[in-house]
């Protein structure tokens, strides 16, 4: 399983969208609940996903998809 598409499901369980529809280039405007509550609970099941404590300055930094496989490559995940 690729980085991307265990992100596109943790997508999927935070926001109810189907994980299909999250790409690299997914953005907040594109996931309705993709707000300030909503990014902390896909936080939160990013660090349960990849096993991982996020900083603040990253939680922060994830602001797109594509910044998040950024933020987990730098922390060893690839693929």
């Amino acid at each position: 399983m690729t980085t991307l598409s265990r992100v596109a499901s943790v997508f999927s369980q935070a926001f109810a969208v189907p994980a299909e529809d999250i790409t690299s280039k997914t953005v907040p405007d594109d996931v309705a609940k993709w707000d300030s509550l909503g990014h902390m609970n896909m936080v939160s099941v990013l660090e349960k996903e990849f096993g991982l404590q996020f900083e603040v300055d990253e939680i922060m930094e994830m602001a797109t998809v594509q910044n998040i496989l950024d933020v987990l490559a730098r922390k060893g995940i690839h693929g």
